[in-house]
């Protein structure tokens, strides 16, 4: 996300909330333009599987040259105009909104290689077994992990969209085991678990220090629990860990978190797998992400708006696959062997395939969450 939408955010999620009744009014022709370009560029994901700019205007269905289809969406990309706060934040919030009376919402931090040369760091919302995009911000970077300022930054942004009521669990890996981070989670009321490294250093309530990797579990135990300890060289605590040596996994994993039981935390950092769903499906799987080469960060955020609410749709309509006659796309006794998105992108893709005018009903249904501006 750019330093704007990251200055205005909070401020931008307290205004849509106010005005959710006014949201379909489009300001000018201009708006109206923007959101239809959306649509179309939304469309051209689905229907080519790809989010190359080459061929999202490959499949814009007009009758231009495919070099100025491609510099259409090249503009719409670096559009000042186009941004994370005007297209995905209503639509997502609306989503949340949706969610009625959960006890426990599980969100999931992590990062991917993007484009050329750089990372997207993503927080996603689990679903049973994937996860939803809620916030991502790209940063020009080749690999490795991104700062703990960013963490930060991003899961702060991530707590303005979430609602107040149900428990909120927070999973990571090991690059999000920071004492900062820690300390986000618990200022905001959140559970966490996080993997943490072999040679962290732990410390007892007696004064004991040691790392973690020296612990191990008994030979007819799978974990080895370590209550109330103090983390870090900065001695954060208290908190938990765990040393989880389950038979099918070759090393030890280790776990940091402000849960009181372990099984609860083992069953919980299970979960944390599901964000790998949502980039094999937006990339190999289904749009084919890991093929851009797009260089500038914002202009990749700006595709990840598109891609994601080409996933968020895709996924919609394998939820209610139950409406379609399935056999006529899926064997039904194959279709318990796809995920709900592949269900949902063969359904698409048959949609598209036979020129049922679906897509394009974009435009009404999907008109009362895009293009708000405060």
């Amino acid at each position: 996300m750019n330093h704007k939408i990251k200055t205005t955010h909070h401020y931008a999620i307290q205004n849509y909330k106010k005005n959710l009744e006014s949201l379909h009014q489009f300001r000018g022709k201009a708006e109206l333009n923007r959101y239809e370009k959306l649509t179309k560029f939304i469309y051209c994901v689905i229907k080519k599987g790809e989010s190359s700019l080459q061929k999202i205007g490959e499949g814009i269905e007009e009758d231009i040259d495919v070099e100025s289809k491609v510099k259409k969406v090249k503009r719409f990309l670096k559009s000042k105009y186009t941004d994370y706060q005007s297209f995905f934040l209503p639509f997502i919030v609306s989503f949340l909104a949706g969610l009625g009376t959960v006890p426990r919402l599980f969100i999931v931090i992590d990062g991917s290689v993007v484009g050329n040369g750089c990372m997207a760091l993503m927080v996603s919302l689990v679903q049973g077994k994937r996860s939803i995009p809620l916030a991502w911000l790209v940063r020009k970077q080749k690999r490795g992990h991104m700062s703990v300022e960013l963490h930060v930054d991003i899961l702060k942004q991530v707590a303005a969209l979430l609602p107040s009521s149900p428990e909120i669990v927070l999973l990571g890996d090991g690059e999000f085991d920071s004492v900062e981070l820690q300390e986000l989670a618990c200022s905001q009321g959140w559970k966490y678990v996080l993997r943490t490294a072999k040679n962290a250093l732990i410390e007892t309530r007696n004064g004991e220090q040691f790392n973690l990797g020296t612990c191990y579990p008994e030979s007819t135990q799978d974990h080895f629990w370590l209550p109330d300890t103090y983390f870090s060289k900065h001695r954060y605590g208290v908190v938990n860990c765990l040393i989880w040596h389950h038979r099918t996994y070759e090393n030890p994993i280790y776990l940091v978190s402000n849960l009181g039981y372990a099984p609860d935390i083992m069953a919980f950092y299970r979960k944390r797998f599901s964000i790998e769903t949502i980039f094999g499906d937006i990339k190999s799987r289904g749009f084919n992400l890991q093929k851009l080469r797009v260089k500038d960060p914002e202009m990749i955020s700006n595709i990840l708006i598109i891609v994601c609410l080409a996933f968020l749709i895709v996924f919609a309509i394998g939820l209610n696959r139950q409406q379609i006659k399935i056999s006529r796309i899926i064997r039904k006794d194959r279709v318990a062997d796809y995920s709900i998105f592949q269900v949902g992108f063969r359904i698409a893709n048959y949609i598209i395939e036979n020129q049922i005018d679906i897509f394009y009903k974009l435009n009404s249904i999907f008109k009362a969450y895009f293009c708000v501006r405060f």
